[in-house]
C-alpha cells in the first residue's frame, strides 16, 4: 500500500469515538451521529485527525457483530469523504475477528484496527501469525494495536517483531508508544517511520517526541468532546513548536489525572469511557451510560470532573 498517502490519513488526534447507550443500555444511532458530527463542526477532517469507531475505550467488547456493522455504517454516512474511518475489531476467535474486518469493509471503513487476541498467554511466532492471517484476509490496510501493559503475556509489541511485521504489506500502522516503554518507542521510530504510520499510544504525553522521531497520530480522548483543542496541538507539531505543544497538552494535566490517575484506586474504579461519556455531556452533548460490567460516573464524581473541566475552560456548545 502507499505508506505516504496512509500517513496522510491517519495523522493528527486520533479521536476516541464513544459509543453512546440509552438507559436500556440499547445503542443510540441518533445520538452517535450528532457526536460524530460534531467533531466534524468544530474542524477535524482529511489531514486534520481521524476517528476510530468503535474503539476499545468506546466499548467495542461489549456491542454484538450486528451493532458493530451498524456503528460503521454510521460512521460511513457522516464522515466518509471528509475524514478518515479506522474501524476497531476485537476478539479471541479469529474467524469472528475476520467477520468484524470484512463487514467493516462492507460497511465504508477506510482502515481497520485490531488488537492481539487476550486471555491467554502467547508468543511472538503466534501474534505474527495472527496479524499474518488478519492481513490476508483484507484489502483495507490493517493497524495494530500494541497494549504495552500487557508486557510478559506475549502480546505486545517488541522490536524483532515489529520489523517482522513489516514484511506484511497490508500492515501500514502501529498504534505504539507509552512511558513505560520510552526507550523502544524511540528505537522504534526512529527505525520503521518510513515503513508505518505510527500512532502515539501515550494519550498525548509522548506526542511531542513521537512527531519529533516520525509518528503522525496520536490516541486522542479529548478530541470528541474538545476538537480545537487537540488540533491546536496538532498545528504546534506541523510547524516545529514542540514546546508549544507541549504547554498546550499541559493544560489538560488535571484532567488526565482523573482519566487515568484513578485507574489504580479499587475504591474509585471506572471504564476509561465513562469519563469521556460525561465529558461529552459537559460540553452538551449526549455520553450515556456504561454497559456493564462498568458504570457510569455518579454525581459527586461527574461533579469533580466538571470543576476541573471548568478551570481548563473547555469550549462547551
Amino acid at each position: 500500500m502507499n505508506i505516504e498517502k496512509v500517513k496522510q490519513e491517519i495523522k493528527g488526534p486520533a479521536s476516541l469515538i464513544m459509543l453512546p447507550f440509552k438507559n436500556d443500555h440499547e445503542l443510540d444511532i441518533d445520538n452517535l451521529k450528532n457526536n460524530l458530527q460534531y467533531t466534524l463542526d468544530e474542524g477535524m477532517g482529511n489531514g486534520r485527525g481521524f476517528w476510530i469507531v468503535p474503539c476499545g475505550t468506546g466499548e467495542y467488547l461489549n456491542i454484538t457483530s450486528d451493532e458493530h456493522k451498524s456503528i460503521v455504517e454510521t460512521a460511513n454516512e457522516i464522515g466518509k469523504g471528509k475524514i478518515p474511518i479506522v474501524a476497531g475489531c476485537a476478539g479471541i476467535n479469529i474467524k469472528e475477528v475476520i467477520s468484524l474486518i470484512n463487514q467493516s469493509e462492507e460497511a465504508g471503513a477506510d482502515y481497520v484496527m485490531v488488537p492481539p487476541p487476550y486471555y491467554d498467554a502467547i508468543d511472538e511466532e503466534s501474534i505474527y501469525e495472527w496479524y499474518r492471517i488478519l492481513a490476508e484476509s483484507t484489502n483495507l490496510g490493517l493497524v495494530i494495536y500494541d497494549q504495552s501493559w500487557r508486557i510478559g503475556l506475549g502480546t505486545n509489541l517488541t522490536l524483532p517483531l515489529i520489523d517482522k511485521l513489516s514484511k506484511i504489506d497490508q500492515v501500514v500502522s502501529l498504534k505504539y508508544g507509552s512511558p513505560n516503554i520510552f526507550n523502544d518507542t524511540i528505537v522504534a521510530l526512529e527505525e520503521f517511520s518510513s515503513r508505518f504510520a505510527f500512532i502515539d499510544n501515550s494519550l498525548g504525553y509522548l506526542a511531542s517526541v513521537s512527531s519529533m522521531h516520525g509518528a503522525t497520530g496520536w490516541i486522542s480522548g479529548p478530541s470528541s468532546w474538545w476538537p480545537e483543542f487537540e488540533l491546536q496541538i496538532l498545528d504546534h507539531l506541523e510547524s516545529g513548536n514542540y514546546k508549544e505543544a507541549d504547554k498546550q497538552h499541559a493544560i489538560i494535566t488535571p484532567y488526565m489525572a482523573k482519566f487515568h490517575g484513578e485507574f489504580w484506586k479499587a475504591s474509585k474504579y471506572w471504564h476509561n469511557g465513562a469519563i469521556i461519556k460525561a465529558s461529552l455531556e459537559y460540553v452538551g452533548l449526549y455520553g450515556g451510560p456504561v454497559r456493564p460490567p462498568f458504570r457510569e460516573l455518579n454525581k459527586s464524581e461527574k461533579n469533580e470532573l466538571f470543576a476541573i473541566m471548568d478551570d481548563m475552560n473547555v469550549k462547551k456548545q
